[in-house]
């Protein structure tokens, strides 16, 4: 599912950090295809000051959150996992980088988040994870319906004992 989304993305539209938008689709392909914690985090590093930037989003960042929902439903290392779900908590935290608001789009960050909450259930399966902590911040930032959140959280915390799944 995320080759499809790589693949019918254009890119070359969208805006990134450095004019690298060329470059997304293949550290997108190495970061969900990483079998281990430094494939995962160079690949990441390719992508987190690329189309978000300390906060601040570039255009690319849109079409990467529907990316990154869609390897969360494939077989991921790990490592991978965890980066994708880091990769997805800065661009949902994000806002419009200042090219950006110059350039008409002041809503970005509310548009990546609008497009996050279409994968919520992929995200709210992280939460029994090792990865909960970073599940639970994207979910704060997306779940509209905060009295949800707090009883899936309630019974999350209820059940999980000892180490969480992988």
């Amino acid at each position: 599912m995320a080759e499809v989304e790589i693949a019918r993305i254009r890119w070359e539209e969208f805006r990134t950090l450095g004019n690298r938008s060329g470059e997304v689709p293949g550290a997108l392909r190495r970061l969900l295809a990483a079998a281990d914690e430094d494939d995962a985090l160079a690949a990441y590093w390719d992508l987190e000051n690329v189309v978000v930037v300390q906060g601040q989003l570039h255009s690319a960042a849109l079409p990467t959150v529907s990316v990154l929902l869609a390897g969360l439903l494939g077989e991921l290392s790990a490592d991978a996992r965890d980066l994708v779900l880091e990769l997805l908590q800065q661009i949902v935290m994000g806002e419009s980088d200042e090219d950006e608001a110059v350039l008409g789009s002041t809503d970005l960050g509310d548009r990546c988040r609008e497009a996050a909450r279409t994968g919520l259930w992929v995200v709210y399966r992280e939460l029994g994870t090792r990865r909960g902590e970073t599940a639970q911040a994207i979910l704060e930032r997306i779940e509209s319906e905060k009295p949800r959140l707090a009883a899936h959280l309630a019974g999350v915390r209820g059940k999980w004992r000892g180490t969480p799944r992988q």
